[in-house]
């Protein structure tokens, strides 16, 4: 594709869509929770009781309502990460790729490990039921 006399490439393009995507995923999670604070503080200059549904429906203020499925969804991307670039290099053996390096499909061991990780210690911090 030519623009301007200069040539973009399509890992360009697709990079820069997946920048362009996490923005404004950030931006509209941004204007959520400051509407979120917003209405907290309103509630609490009219000397308004909070009531513990409304609490525990805002989250618990780290971005995750769930370590679970957040740890989950960590090994799928990895997964996910694992076979497209795993297709990206032909499919045919998984460290013999002809297209990009032996190396790039292994990228989605970071996230898998990560969210493993999570889901073990999760297991492992859970106290046995009396």
């Amino acid at each position: 594709m030519e623009f301007g006399g200069h040539f973009i490439s399509a890992s360009v393009v697709f990079w820069g869509a997946i920048v362009m995507f996490v923005l404004i995923g950030s931006y509209f999670k941004y204007k959520t929770r400051s509407s979120e604070h917003r209405m907290l503080e309103t509630l609490a200059e009219k000397g308004q009781t909070l009531s513990p549904e409304l609490l525990s429906r805002l989250g618990n203020g780290h971005g995750e309502k769930n370590p679970v499925s957040s740890a989950i969804i960590l090994m799928f991307i990895g997964a996910a990460l694992a076979v497209f670039f795993w297709a990206m290099g032909g499919g045919g053996n998984f460290f013999e790729g002809e297209h990009v390096p032996n190396w790039l499909p292994v990228i989605g061991v970071f996230p898998f490990a990560i969210g493993l990780g999570k889901l073990i210690g999760l297991i492992f911090e859970r106290r046995p039921r009396q």
